[in-house]
């Protein structure tokens, strides 16, 4: 056994950083680190960062007037030009969420009442609860307390939240 270990480390250099790569791809990089005992040089917080200036998405069915959000965006000190809205409940069923994988330029998602079914969904039991548990999209804000309903003063408060806990600014 002390033989194969002096081999191993022997070529260790050479065939480190190639292993490394692989164990990534394949998404066994943390067992790897966790039997050397080395979890913690895994970063803490996701690799995926979303600009905090960016497009900020409202979707779901309101009764709440798209002007007035604006205001009430406006009055917490946002440009009205960050905000996509999308306010009738079908929007959540046709809206094409992968057009914000990947794309930092999109802050926030903020989702009112819509269809758990929509473009994308694949196993997930809801596109809400997809983009809220893939990696790529930007951070989920549901809307309403006793399930979802876009109310003047649910927005605010999740808008000033936002910005008090520096997710958007």
């Amino acid at each position: 056994m002390l033989e194969l270990e002096d081999n191993i480390r022997k070529e260790l250099d050479d065939h480190l950083p190639a292993a490394l790569s692989i164990l990534n791809r394949t998404g066994e990089l943390e067992t790897f680190l966790k039997m050397l005992g080395m979890e913690d040089l895994l970063q803490s917080k996701p690799l995926y960062q979303v600009y905090k200036t960016g497009k900020i998405i409202v979707i779901g069915r309101s009764d709440v007037k798209a002007e007035v959000l604006l205001s009430i965006a406006k009055s917490l000190g946002l440009s009205k030009d960050r905000f996509e809205l999308y306010l009738d409940y079908e929007d959540g069923k046709t809206f094409d969420f992968e057009k914000t994988y990947w794309k930092p330029q999109y802050a926030l998602i903020m989702v009112g009442p819509m269809p758990h079914s929509g473009t994308g969904k694949g196993d997930s039991g809801s596109i809400i609860a997809k983009i809220e548990s893939t990696e790529g999209y930007p951070p989920v804000v549901r809307l309403g307390t006793n399930g979802l309903k876009i109310t003047k003063t649910d927005f605010r408060n999740k808008l000033k939240e936002m910005i008090d806990t520096k997710k958007i600014a």
